[in-house]
């Protein structure tokens, strides 16, 4: 393979790679929202302001994606137990 045949097979697998996650992202958001919705109804939660609501769905992200990590990690072997969302994951 040439140099220039190398340099167009990685622009195009550039390309493919951004792509797949500009379709995925959309997706992605809306399974985000589906088990936020979920985590209100189960919990009961009800916020003051559509503010407050942001704020608490964005620390729920950011709990839901420790909780992920950590479970893959245990998976792996690196933790002897897994962690689950609660009521208080907001």
């Amino acid at each position: 393979m040439s140099l220039l045949q190398i340099k167009a097979l990685k622009v195009i697998i550039a390309l493919c790679v951004l792509f797949v996650s500009t379709y995925c992202v959309p997706i992605l958001d809306k399974q985000l929202d589906n088990e936020w919705a979920l985590f209100k109804r189960d919990y009961r939660k009800q916020y003051h302001s559509i503010e407050e609501e942001d704020t608490r769905q964005t620390i729920w992200k950011g709990n839901l994606a420790k909780i992920q990590k950590h479970n893959d990690e245990a998976q792996s072997g690196m933790h002897t137990y897994t962690l689950a969302m609660n009521e208080f994951g907001d």
